[in-house]
């Protein structure tokens, strides 16, 4: 049960957003858990197979399967560095205690959910997870991954010692009241213990005010982190800019590779199209040979759209004509002279003119 990764929201105190995002780091790896059953190890190499299994599961309070207890979704998720980190984004409305216990670093544990296969590894002493599926994510109070900690926006300990004192309810008593946005309450600090401005505590405040549309409290945080922590981030803006161009770049040419395969797509269906057409007016050819213009067996293949169908109906009907009328072959402007002697062949029957095949059809029709 990993720790809370990042958990900050849009600033704009009149946002119409209706959802808290915040990102965690989900489980990490390798990691041996003790169970009743004995040591279950975590591979990263499982992990990384199984990543993509939590995006759109649910957000629960407590691994509580109630309709009640969800809160949320997992939105996006990434494999890095043998962890599985994940975005999730929490409805505001009705979860405003929940925000707040995260926002002041009272909550700050996260536990995924998951099934797998157990495979027993006599060199590791412990079974193995195999074919993990993750089912949801929970925030708790307790997590079990000790190593795992919460991180600011930079991916640094955002619980430092010199802002721990906030989640320490004795030293909260303790701090001065000038440590705090507002004093009387003595909520929402934003200096280290040692006095310096938090730029870390000031974005949280930031989140929660606007939350809980306390507008002097952001007024305040807005002015103070603009003053001593906006030229901080400047570097990290930029930085995030480019990497945005980049990654648009990269999406403008897979667009266009996506755009030439479509027309290639088009033109293989054209070509498919006019095979099957081809293919319905041989086998017409053949049927009206064999059974005359009024047969049922037209309509049926006008009606049909399957290759494979039409290339068996097409090769059936050609094998009956060339058995039907293999004695002898009368073509279009030639004489029984001519012909004499010459086999009938299905090649020979595909090429023939309408009305040659007609006139072959009433020829064998008088001989039989």
């Amino acid at each position: 049960m990993p720790r809370l990764v990042e958990r900050f929201s849009d600033y704009s105190l009149n946002s119409d957003d209706k959802y808290y995002t915040l990102k965690v780091r989900a489980i990490t790896s390798p990691k041996r858990i003790e169970r009743l059953y004995g040591t279950l190890l975590i591979l990263p190499e499982e992990l990384q197979k199984a990543y993509k299994t939590l995006e759109g599961k649910p957000v629960l309070k407590d691994h509580t399967p109630s309709v009640d207890s969800v809160v949320g979704k997992v939105v996006q998720t990434e494999f890095k560095d043998g962890a599985i980190y994940a975005t999730l984004r929490i409805l505001k409305e009705g979860n405003e205690n929940l925000i707040r216990k995260i926002e002041d670093g009272l909550l700050n544990g996260v536990s995924v959910g998951f099934t797998r296969k157990l495979v027993w590894d006599e060199k590791e002493n412990a079974y193995l997870a195999k074919d993990i599926t993750f089912n949801e994510i929970s925030l708790v109070v307790f997590p079990a991954d000790k190593d795992a900690t919460i991180l600011n926006e930079e991916g640094e300990d955002i619980f430092s010692e010199a802002i721990a004192w906030v989640q320490d309810p004795e030293r909260r008593k303790k701090a001065p009241s000038d440590y705090f946005l507002d004093p009387s309450s003595r909520r929402y600090p934003y200096k280290t213990w040692d006095g310096k401005i938090s730029c870390e505590l000031l974005r949280r405040a930031l989140s929660l005010s606007a939350l809980h549309k306390h507008t002097q409290i952001y007024e305040r945080a807005k002015s103070l982190y603009e003053r001593h922590c906006k030229k901080e981030n400047q570097g990290g803006v930029n930085m995030e800019l480019e990497t945005l161009k980049k990654e648009n770049e990269e999406l403008r040419k897979q667009v266009e590779l996506l755009k030439k395969e479509v027309e290639s797509l088009k033109e293989l269906a054209e070509a498919g199209k006019a095979y099957v057409e081809k293919l319905k007016t041989e086998t017409k050819k053949f049927v009206k040979l064999l059974f005359g213009e009024k047969s049922a067996m037209l309509t049926l293949i006008d009606g049909l759209s399957d290759v494979k169908q039409l290339e068996a109906m097409h090769e059936e009907y050609k094998r009956l004509a060339q058995e039907k009328f293999k004695p002898s072959a009368v073509r279009e402007g030639l004489t029984e002279e001519d012909t004499k002697g010459e086999e009938l062949t299905a090649e020979k029957l595909a090429t023939m003119s309408f009305e040659a095949l007609l006139k072959l059809r009433e020829k064998f029709l008088q001989e039989v």
